[in-house]
């Protein structure tokens, strides 16, 4: 590259004669160094092709690739994770890692029946959704918004209006009755946050869901 030849770079690397000046020249010009960084300093291949040494040597973990988990709970462990609201006992709980979400007094929840199936936004099985714990002296913030009820023998996922000193449960599937709770009965509540289909929606869905969306506006456009 240089027209040097192999007897020349052994007596460059074994320190018995040293390159003349128009060599440096060259070799700085073709590696775009300067004269003296290349005299006085070791330089690492990464250096000489121009690599950026901070992507492969640094020890610095990127703190964005780090996700904190949120309990999940499944069919398999709700009884034991309702008698743990009662009876304060530390339970394992599967943990799912998700990026944009704070784990934060959270908890996901596997969806197990069809009750919440209809409307603009339906949950089937095996969908998950995940809900922020509320005081169950604040419920007035969750009233009118999907909710995950727990009492002393039930997981409940529906819509949750706060009336006096009761909390009705509605379903969006029509003919299921809504249900009644004293606050009383109520173990704890979570406002749902989040929302995971386990399937993308078929195209049928879709068109349902902007049918909705359209008698909806309809409906506001007929009331002003």
């Amino acid at each position: 590259m240089f027209d040097l030849k192999r007897a020349t770079l052994g007596a460059y690397e074994e320190g018995r004669s040293n390159p003349k000046m128009d060599t440096v020249i060259k070799i700085a010009n073709h590696f775009t160094l300067d004269i003296e960084e290349l005299l006085t300093k070791e330089l690492t291949v990464n250096r000489l092709l121009r690599f950026n040494e901070t992507i492969t040597t640094s020890s610095v973990k990127s703190q964005d690739s780090v996700f904190e988990g949120i309990p999940c709970v499944t069919k398999e462990n709700k009884d034991a994770f309702l008698d743990s609201l009662i009876s304060p006992t530390r339970i394992a709980l599967p943990m799912i890692f998700l990026p944009f979400t704070t784990p934060t007094d959270k908890t996901a929840f596997v969806v197990e029946d069809a009750t919440m199936s209809a409307g603009p936004l339906p949950l089937l099985p095996k969908d998950t959704v995940i809900g922020e714990k509320v005081e169950l002296n604040d419920l007035g913030m969750a009233s009118g918004k999907l909710a995950v009820v727990a009492t002393k023998g039930q997981l409940l996922l529906r819509k949750m209006t706060v009336s006096g000193n009761s909390v009705a449960l509605q379903a969006s599937q029509p003919g299921i009755d809504a249900i009644e709770i004293p606050m009383s009965s109520l173990s704890a509540v979570w406002l749902v946050r989040h929302v995971f289909h386990y399937n993308l929606p078929s195209e049928n869905e879709v068109e349902k869901r902007l049918a909705a969306l359209e008698d909806a506006l309809a409906n506001l456009a007929g009331k002003r």
